[in-house]
């Protein structure tokens, strides 16, 4: 279409050259021609002869002017015409826009200059022609540009998009190994060839990779089981001390190069070895999945819950703001463990949790460091045993002062 395009223009533009070469040598000729029909009459100065010479010249000729003058200037004969219509005006108007229509031609008797003609030619005539030869140019062109239009399409319909959905299907079949893939029949016989060897290596592939599938799914369930129980607790679903431990330590980086603080709650459950001792493992089992289920209830966006062993959980608020925000979340939780248990099988269990809160970086600048303090602070947290089943699971914060030391500060405690 571009050629086409190119080809209509360029021949607009030899035409138009063309016209106007046309023109500037028509009017020359015109003008050689009244000089010399005219000859006599401007040589016996007869004004009367050179007017009807002028006149039927320049009539027949459809000129819009023409003049006969001295050799002192002034004038012989004239000839003047106006154009028929407002349309005849305006085309002439542009007519002069686009030709030179003004041409000149001396009167000589034996070689000495006795007059000169003038003539000036009509720009609509010449005009109307140009716009003939454009509409031709533009049936030519639309036709031309028709034609390559449907070549085009059918070129794209029985080879370039047979050949695409053959680069598309390989390179799906590569990419997302979809081996069910087949190319469909092609009117080209090559192409259609081709396809049909495409599909006969597909089909070998699939073949082969449906036994691939079958162990690679073998293997990847027994990975999926053994990389579930290597980081997450059997018992409650939730990840255990070495997922929490190579989750914070992500957390701490990340935040850590931002400026951003990271909140460590260690949850330890107040009466956990009366309620094994009194109901059995049992019960307790049931105690540990119901308080995971509550804490992790209470979390939003940004916070992780691990289960560290037996009682005690963790929580990982990453990022948090100061340490009220974490002591919020902290309380939140505490209300939901403290709620009882009602199980079908033992009745109302009581609940309560001592939670310590850890900030990075104020309060330890590596996850080792940070979880010990929160176990310290929940150990300062907790109640003596005669005030705890009475009254709400205590929080506290971790301070300088009471170091890392848990056994200190259970014993302190």
């Amino acid at each position: 279409m571009t050629a086409v395009v190119a080809a209509a223009v360029t021949l607009t533009l030899l035409s138009v050259m063309t016209l106007r070469t046309y023109v500037d040598r028509n009017l020359a000729l015109i003008a050689r021609a009244i000089a010399y029909a005219a000859e006599a009459a401007v040589v016996f100065d007869d004004a009367a002869a050179a007017q009807d010479t002028l006149q039927t010249i320049a009539a027949g000729e459809g000129l819009l002017a023409a003049d006969i003058v001295r050799p002192d200037g002034s004038r012989l004969a004239r000839f003047r015409q106006r154009p028929a219509d407002a349309l005849d005006e305006t085309l002439t108007e542009f007519g002069d826009l686009l030709f030179r229509l003004q041409a000149t031609s001396p009167v000589r008797r034996q070689g000495v200059e006795v007059g000169r003609v003038q003539v000036r030619g009509d720009g609509g005539v010449y005009l109307v022609f140009l716009l003939e030869v454009l509409a031709a140019i533009g049936v030519c062109g639309a036709v031309t540009a028709w034609r390559v239009s449907r070549l085009s399409h059918r070129v794209g319909r029985e080879i370039v998009r047979p050949l695409n959905l053959l680069a598309g299907l390989t390179r799906r079949a590569r990419l997302a190994r979809h081996d069910q893939l087949r190319a469909p029949p092609a009117g080209v016989r090559e192409i259609h060839e081709l396809g049909e060897d495409i599909n006969a290596l597909l089909a070998e592939v699939a073949s082969h990779e449906a036994e691939l599938v079958a162990q690679h799914d073998t293997l990847r369930t027994a990975n999926e089981s053994l990389s579930f129980l290597a980081f997450h607790d059997s018992l409650t679903g939730l990840p255990n001390r070495a997922r929490f431990m190579e989750v914070a330590a992500r957390a701490l980086q990340r935040h850590g190069q931002r400026g951003e603080k990271v909140a460590v709650l260690f949850i330890d459950h107040d009466d956990f070895k009366a309620i094994n001792d009194n109901l059995g493992h049992a019960a307790g089992d049931e105690l540990l999945v119901e308080m995971a289920t509550r804490v992790r209830a209470q979390l939003r966006d940004g916070g992780f819950v691990a289960r560290l062993g037996g009682d005690e959980f963790a929580v990982l608020l990453a990022p948090i703001g100061s340490t009220d925000d974490a002591m919020r979340v902290a309380a939140r939780i505490a209300d939901a463990v403290r709620q009882p248990l009602l199980s079908a099988l033992f009745g109302r269990i009581d609940s309560s949790a001592s939670i310590g809160v850890a900030l990075f970086p104020d309060h330890g600048d590596d996850v080792e460091r940070l979880l010990a303090a929160a176990d310290v602070a929940m150990y300062r947290a907790k109640r003596p045993r005669g005030e705890r089943a009475a009254q709400a699971a205590r929080i506290r914060s971790y301070e300088p002062e009471m170091g890392y030391d848990t056994r200190a500060a259970e014993l302190d405690g």
